[in-house]
């Protein structure tokens, strides 16, 4: 597969993404993606402009955003659709009609090499099914890290994916049966992609996201094998374990930013 051709695939997957977890619009534009049941969930509330041109007229469509969020009494939210140039292309227009911009450090990996990883089993790691108690979810997210209510937000989140095949959920557990870190890998027409990635603040640094990342890359290959499986990540920790675990570069520039309105009336 050509550098082209994976950058398309993941480009492809992200856009499409929250369709697991939200309510989705399709536009002349892109999607608009939206669930009021869990409005301080970003990825479960925003638009992807996927369709445009050097003709295409950014301000009627950051406009139209705008007011479908505003009349579901949601945070108007725009995700790049991780294309070179979109962003010069709407950024006055989203600027006029009052979105803020961010731009985003996110680093996409392809797993290329063997895994590395030599830590020895200590936790016990579960698969996760739509029958197992979930309240795990709110034992490794402390709200209080989280402005916009972490642990409840992720829950439900969840608890729509685990109900779906192609959705697999790992939760390692300590030797006292406390959970101490999860990742979920997804997988989308021929590729895979980890998610939810998350280690309990008090568990951190004591190898625990090793040996949970060794254990769902030996997964994967058991019984996805010629499956292609990335990843994005902003930490330089966390990018240190997966570079061991045998994940690389991917060649392909990205352009990752969101626009949002905080406090629109």
């Amino acid at each position: 597969m050509t550098n082209r051709e994976i950058a398309k695939k993941i480009i492809d997957t992200e856009n499409i993404a929250a369709k697991s977890f939200s309510n989705f619009r399709e536009t002349d534009y892109g999607m608009l993606f939206y669930d009021e049941a869990n409005p301080d969930s970003n990825d479960a509330n925003h638009a992807i402009i996927t369709k445009y041109d050097e003709n295409t007229n950014f301000d009627r469509i950051a406009k139209e955003i705008k007011e479908f969020y505003l009349s579901k009494n949601l945070c108007p939210r725009i995700y790049s659709n991780l294309v070179l140039g979109q962003f010069e292309k709407a950024k006055d227009s989203l600027l006029n009609n009052g979105f803020e911009i961010e731009t985003h450090d996110n680093y996409y990996l392809i797993h290329t090499a063997e895994c590395k990883i030599s830590e020895p089993y200590t936790l016990k790691i579960r698969h996760i099914n739509q029958n197992d108690d979930l309240s795990f979810i709110f034992k490794l997210f402390e709200v209080k890290e989280d402005r916009r209510g972490g642990a409840d937000r992720v829950y439900k989140t969840i608890e729509k994916q685990i109900k779906l095949s192609n959705f697999n959920m790992f939760v390692g557990y300590s030797e006292n049966e406390t959970p101490v870190t999860m990742a979920a890998v997804e997988y989308h027409n021929g590729i895979a992609f980890v998610d939810k990635v998350r280690t309990a603040e008090e568990y951190r640094g004591k190898g625990y996201a090793r040996q949970l990342t060794k254990f769902w890359v030996e997964w994967h290959y058991k019984n996805h094998k010629d499956c292609l499986i990335y990843l994005l990540y902003n930490n330089p920790i966390a990018g240190r374990i997966y570079r061991e675990a045998g994940f690389t570069d991917v060649d392909w520039n990205f352009e990752s930013w969101s626009a949002y309105i905080d406090h629109a009336e």
